[in-house]
């Protein structure tokens, strides 16, 4: 009777950890000779942006910014209903960024009813689909931004979402 001199389990037990140091190796050469780029010049003018959105997020946070946005009426007229706890802006800016589509992004400047809380516009209907919608005051001292899908017709916005709803009157 002659007994075969390879065994599967110790080929296993060998071959296992064989590998993942043959691996981890290779792994090493490649972090090694391809690392990540250095980043570009510009990064920190990136930065710099990015810091500045935060910043003014945060500043709408602090003023408990909430508005209703109704941007399809059938007058065309878009229409703002807006709170917050600071001094009311004579212009809000309402930006309309499309996902996919970059020829359907719109800016819309609605100024402020007498001396009420409400802003309005002419505007045309907006196509249904996902959208960035971003608030803020004329002269860019805040600025909000929610995710919208649809229409378009009413737009909720509001850095406390426990906070009281805003109403169209």
């Amino acid at each position: 009777m002659s007994r075969s001199r390879f065994n599967p389990t110790v080929a296993l037990i060998i071959g296992l950890p064989s590998f993942a140091v043959l691996a981890s190796v290779g792994t090493a050469v490649i972090a090694v000779t391809r690392g990540d780029p250095v980043l570009p010049g510009e990064y920190h003018w990136e930065g710099q942006t990015l810091d500045r959105d935060f910043a003014l997020s945060q500043r709408a946070v602090e003023l408990k910014v909430r508005a209703v946005l109704h941007l399809q009426p059938a007058q065309g007229e878009c229409h703002a209903s807006l709170r917050l706890n600071g001094p009311m802006p004579a212009a809000i800016e309402v930006r309309l960024t499309h996902v996919s589509q970059p020829m359907l992004d719109r800016r819309v400047q609605l100024r402020r009813i007498a001396e009420t809380s409400d802003f309005s516009a002419p505007c045309t209907p907006s196509p249904s689909g996902q959208w960035h919608v971003e608030l803020s005051d004329a002269g860019r001292s805040w600025s909000f931004r929610e995710e919208a899908a649809g229409a378009l017709a009413t737009v909720n916005i509001s850095t406390d979402p426990a906070g009281d709803p805003v109403a169209w009157p």
